[in-house]
C-alpha cells in the first residue's frame, strides 16, 4: 500500500523497537526503500513502523537516522547508502542533500515518471475510469526547464544568503546555481546575486523573484522588502536592479505585493501559446512578474493543447474558467466557443488577462475579479448556465465551491490539479453530485520534484 500522508496514531499501546544508536546518540535503523510517497520521501518498514526517508530512492538499502518518532511511523534522513537502488543516479548538485528546491534529483527520470503514475493510481484509485489513467506525459527537458525562481534572502551581519529554504526549515541555502534552471539563467542569477551580496542596501530584501521571457533575453524581478524598509531603500534597490541588467522590475513590501514603491523598465515577461487552429498564428501572452505562470514553457504549450482537445468546445458553447490566472487557458479557448467567463482573485493576474485578451483581439472573454466561490454563487443565483467548466485551483483545491458549482449544470468539468490528495477529496464531492471521471492523465510539469499536474475530465452520469 502507498501512503500519501503520515499514518494516524495507533490506539495500540506504544511500541518502541530496539534501535541502534549513532555515535551522536541519534537512533538509527537499516532499511530498504520500497516506494516514493506524496511529499517526495521514500517509504520503508522497520520493526512494525513505517519510516519516511527524505532524499531516498526505491531499492536503496540505507542506514537512516530516525527523528519525529511516533507510535506507528517515524521520519528519517540518510546517514549512509549501504547499497544503492538500481535507479539511483548522481545528482551532480552540491546542494541537493540539504536544499528544499527538489526532492528526486538523485532518481533516474524514467523511475520518477513511474512513481508519479503509481502515486496517481494509488491516491485516485476509487475514482479512476474502468480503462484506468492514460500514460503520463514526461517532460522535455527534465532539467534546466524553469524560467522563474522565488529566492529567499537572509542577512546576518555582513553576510547575505540568497537561495531556497533548506528542506524542513526556514534556513536559507546559499545557492550559486540550480540545475532546474538552464545555463543562461544561472549566469544571470549569479551576476545579480553578486551585485546584491556586495551592496549593503540589499539587506532590506526578504525575497527575490526572478523571471525570464520565453525568448530568453529579457529578465524581470520582483524585489520583496522587509518590514520597516523605507521608500528611499526601495528607490535605491530599483536603481541597483537596473544597473545589474534587469530589464524591468517592481519593489513592494513583502506583505503588500499590490503596493508598488518603485518600478523600472518592463516588469513583465512574455511567452506564446499555439493558435486555435493548425497554421493559425500563435497567441501572445504577457505576465506581470507578480503573477503565477507555469514553470515549464514547452510543457505548458503542450498542456494547453491537451486541455483544448479534451474540452472539445463547440462554437455555440459557454465556458466558465475558475482560478483563471493570467488567462493561460481562457485566451486559447476563447476563439473556439461563444463566450469564456474567467474568474480570478489576483488583481495583477486579472489585469494580465484583460491585456492578453486585448493584444489577441478577443471580444468574447469576460474577466471577473474576485474569489471563485462567491462568483459561482452569484452566477448560480442569476440562473446562468455553462456547457463546460475548467477548474485550475491552487494546492488547497476547490472544495469551497463544488456544491454550488453543480447548480450551473455543466455537461463536463475539466479539473487541472497540482495536488493529488486535494483532487481525490474534490472528486468525491463531485461524484456525490453525479459527475464521474472519464479521462485522467498525469503531466510532469515539475521534473525532479514529487509534484505532478493531473488532468481529470468529468461528465455527468
Amino acid at each position: 500500500m502507498r501512503y500519501s500522508r503520515p499514518l494516524p496514531k495507533s490506539k495500540a499501546p506504544p511500541h518502541s523497537p530496539r534501535r541502534k544508536q549513532s555515535p551522536h546518540g541519534e537512533p538509527t535503523a537499516t532499511v530498504e526503500i520500497e516506494a516514493l510517497t506524496w511529499g517526495g520521501r521514500g517509504l520503508a518498514r522497520h520493526e512494525g513502523k513505517i519510516i519516511f526517508v527524505s532524499k531516498s530512492v526505491p531499492g536503496d538499502k540505507l542506514l537512516v537516522g530516525l527523528e519525529r518518532i511516533k507510535s506507528r511511523y517515524a521520519e528519517g534522513h540518510v546517514r549512509a547508502v549501504l547499497a544503492p537502488g538500481p535507479d539511483r543516479v548522481e545528482p551532480k548538485c552540491k546542494f541537493f542533500s540539504h536544499c528544499g528546491g527538489c526532492q528526486w534529483l538523485n532518481t533516474a527520470y524514467a523511475r520518477q515518471l513511474r512513481e508519479k503514475e503509481l502515486l496517481l493510481r494509488s491516491i485516485l484509485r476509487r475514482h479512476l475510469p474502468e480503462s484506468g489513467p492514460e500514460a503520463i506525459v514526461g517532460a522535455d527537458p527534465d532539467r534546466g526547464y524553469r524560467h522563474k525562481g522565488d529566492f529567499h534572502v537572509h542577512a546576518t551581519g555582513d553576510t547575505l544568503r540568497i537561495g531556497f529554504y533548506q528542506e524542513g526549515s526556514h534556513h536559507v541555502v546559499n545557492l550559486d546555481f540550480c540545475l532546474l534552471f538552464d545555463r543562461d539563467y544561472n549566469v544571470f542569477y549569479q551576476n545579480l546575486r553578486s551585485v546584491l551580496r556586495h551592496d549593503p542596501r540589499a539587506k532590506a530584501l526578504e525575497r527575490l523573484t526572478l523571471d525570464r521571457d520565453e525568448e530568453g533575453a529579457h529578465y524581470a524581478a520582483h524585489l520583496h522588502l522587509r518590514e520597516g524598509a523605507s521608500a528611499e531603500e526601495a528607490a535605491a534597490l530599483a536603481r541597483l536592479g537596473e544597473s545589474a541588467g534587469l530589464g524591468g522590475g517592481l519593489v513592494t513590501p513583502a506583505r503588500e505585493p499590490g503596493r508598488i514603491l518603485a518600478r523600472w523598465g518592463r516588469p513583465w515577461t512574455r511567452y506564446t501559446l499555439p493558435g486555435a487552429e493548425a497554421g493559425a498564428p500563435g497567441l501572445r501572452m504577457q505576465a506581470d512578474v507578480r503573477s503565477f505562470t507555469q514553470a515549464h514553457y514547452p510543457m505548458n504549450r503542450k498542456l494547453v493543447e491537451r486541455v483544448r482537445e479534451w474540452l472539445g468546445l463547440a462554437r455555440h458553447e459557454r465556458l466558465l474558467d475558475l482560478y483563471s490566472g493570467i488567462g493561460n487557458f481562457s485566451i486559447p479557448l476563447a476563439p473556439l466557443c461563444r463566450e469564456v467567463v474567467a474568474v480570478e482573485s489576483s488583481p495583477t493576474a486579472h489585469e494580465d488577462t484583460k491585456e492578453n485578451a486585448r493584444i489577441n483581439d478577443l471580444l468574447n472573454l469576460r474577466p471577473l475579479l474576485g474569489e471563485a466561490a462567491p462568483w459561482v454563487s452569484k452566477l448560480a443565483a442569476a440562473s446562468e448556465s455553462f456547457d463546460a467548466v475548467l477548474l485550475d485551483p491552487p494546492r488547497t483545491g476547490a472544495r469551497e465551491l463544488l456544491e454550488t458549482l453543480v447548480h450551473l449544470t455543466p455537461k463536463r468539468i475539466l479539473y487541472v490539479s497540482c495536488n493529488l490528495p486535494a483532487l481525490e477529496r474534490d472528486l468525491q464531492i463531485l461524484g456525490e453530485a453525479g459527475y464521474r471521471p472519464i479521462r485522467v492523465q498525469a503531466w510532469d510539469l515539475f521534473p525532479q520534484t514529487y509534484s505532478v499536474e493531473t488532468l481529470c475530465l468529468l461528465s455527468r452520469s
